[in-house]
């Protein structure tokens, strides 16, 4: 049996789901999602809805009175938004205050709960549902059990995230069955969760009547031509910013590669320096050095050729002098001497 094709859901809060006689619907969808009853009690008018003419074909808002006198906001988005994240919580808080009357106690602060179904990938993370609020932790207490501060937390605000591209169509509890209709406009037959039996016969797309199908094909249209600027600025900006990046990139790597070059340079210069410097040194070195030991050899030539002069005049002397007058004489030494007329 086919699945039941239904309108947006976006479209529904904005058009049917404010009707006293749909609020079954929403009490369903918020059941599985807060894991308790809940009974509507009426539906306020939001203000963060009224930006831009782009926004309001893009995202889609209420806020919702229950029977605890909680305010809980159900949003829908489908274009991305780089602080999302903060202006959800701008509007939690905004809407905390302007719901505690002037004199009275901060413990009278309302419940807020934020309710954020997106149709774009908002961080990191496998996850399409998530929960978050206000917790303290002893920060030297490593077991995160022990480490909970425990308080009242009634009145703190809560937020949940629902990632519908996250969604991988695979349904095992209550809330799968809201998140695959958010999804895919759809709902399966053989569902029987609180409020999709409802959500089948009111937001049937082929029981709408004629006026309704072109309020609905206007809405879907308007969202279109909203996602369709949102994305040509985005791809504009990217276009520019890969330009402007190019130019500084292709700048920077002058530089760097003028850098490189030089550093590169240098070494291979240094070394090509000191090489050619060694060949230098070398050849200047031996011509230096060949004179220097020329010059030293003459010296020591002539040192050697008048040693031995002398030593032939003290030999021809040691017939008729004594040996002390021919050292005197010879500028030799007695022991030299000595040694001479030993030889003869």
């Amino acid at each position: 049996m086919a699945n039941r094709k239904l309108v947006s859901f976006d479209f529904a809060i904005k058009y049917l789901l404010r009707q006293k006689d749909n609020f079954e619907i929403l009490e369903g969808f918020l059941t599985a999602l807060l894991n308790e009853p809940i009974e509507v009690l009426d539906i306020i008018e939001s203000e963060s809805n009224k930006n831009t003419e782009i926004l309001k074909g893009n995202r889609v808002d209420l806020m919702i009175r229950d029977s605890k006198d909680r305010r809980i906001i159900v949003e829908i988005q489908h274009a991305s938004e780089v602080d999302y994240l903060e202006r959800m919580v701008f509007e939690t808080s905004k809407t905390i205050v302007d719901n505690l009357d002037k004199g009275k106690d901060y413990g009278d602060i309302v419940k807020v709960i934020s309710i954020n179904i997106l149709y774009f990938n908002l961080g990191e993370g496998n996850g399409y549902a998530y929960k978050g609020e206000l917790k303290f932790n002893d920060i030297n207490e490593k077991n995160m059990e022990k480490a909970r501060l425990k308080y009242p937390t009634d009145k703190l605000p809560e937020y949940y995230i629902i990632r519908t591209n996250k969604f991988k169509n695979i349904v095992k509890t209550a809330l799968d069955e809201w998140i695959y209709m958010f999804k895919n406009n759809e709902v399966r037959e053989d569902s029987d969760t609180k409020g999709i039996s409802l959500a089948k016969e009111k937001l049937d797309i082929l029981k709408m009547d004629e006026n309704q199908k072109r309020e609905y094909d206007k809405f879907i249209h308007n969202r279109r031509v909203s996602n369709s600027i949102l994305a040509t600025a985005k791809a504009e900006g990217e276009e520019q910013g890969r330009k402007k990046g190019l130019k500084e990139g292709l700048k920077q790597g002058k530089e760097e590669g003028l850098k490189q070059g030089e550093e590169k340079g240098l070494k291979k210069g240094l070394k090509q320096g000191k090489e050619e410097g060694l060949k230098q040194g070398e050849e200047k070195g031996l011509k230096k050095g060949l004179k220097q030991g020329k010059e030293e050899g003459l010296k020591q030539g002539k040192e050697e050729g008048l040693k031995e002069k002398t030593i032939e005049i003290a030999i021809s002397l040691l017939d008729i002098l004594d040996d002390e007058t021919i050292a005197l004489k010879t500028k030799l030494s007695l022991k030299e001497i000595q040694k001479l007329r030993k030889r003869k």
